[in-house]
């Protein structure tokens, strides 16, 4: 195989005329009336007499379906779809944010922090929570642990855990989301 083959393009190819292999095809017309089953011959000759092409739409169906349709068209309405189920599904996607605490903050910084994920949750993204501890810091882990769990409960609004705040080596993680 050579590094100039595509993959993406060969398998989205779409067959049509005479690339198609079946011998029978179940045909549609232009605006998806069934035309009924045929021989591919009868087809194309349809379609050719029409000047539209004979394109292959259901290849696992018995019999397999043909539409009678221009390909430029074809190719055209498809990309579209394509382009309208990406947005779709990156308008369902849930984004994650977020927010690296130190153990040592100061209190308004904790605070304006904190705003931030507020901030986060109010617009629908869920909020990871990381908690970074270094050298001597980790000697007191649970003081730590216990402050920023106070402060989080305290200060956020309307959330729940995706995933509590759990102690992993060195650091303190959790995911926050929206309630309700």
């Amino acid at each position: 195989m050579s590094k100039f083959y595509n993959s993406d393009k060969n398998r989205n190819s779409i067959v049509s005329n005479h690339q198609i292999k079946f011998d029978t095809l179940r045909v549609l017309d232009k605006d998806k009336t069934a035309l009924g089953i045929m021989t591919k011959d009868e087809a194309l000759k349809l379609a050719r007499s029409q000047g539209l092409d004979l394109v292959l739409i259901v290849e696992k169906a018995k019999p397999p379906v043909a539409k009678i349709i221009e390909l430029s068209k074809y190719k055209y309405e498809q990309q579209k779809n394509e382009k309208e189920m990406a947005k779709k599904a990156r308008a369902a996607r849930i984004e994650t944010k977020e927010v690296k605490f130190k153990p040592n903050i100061g209190e308004h910084d904790l605070l304006i922090k904190l705003k931030h994920a507020q901030e986060f949750l109010d617009n629908g993204a869920k909020v990871k929570i990381t908690i970074q501890m270094r050298g001597r810091e980790n000697a007191n882990r649970d003081e730590v642990f216990k402050h920023f769990k106070e402060a989080i409960d305290s200060y956020l609004k309307n959330f729940k855990y995706d995933s509590n705040l759990t102690l992993n080596g060195n650091r303190i993680i959790g995911v926050l989301f929206k309630d309700g």
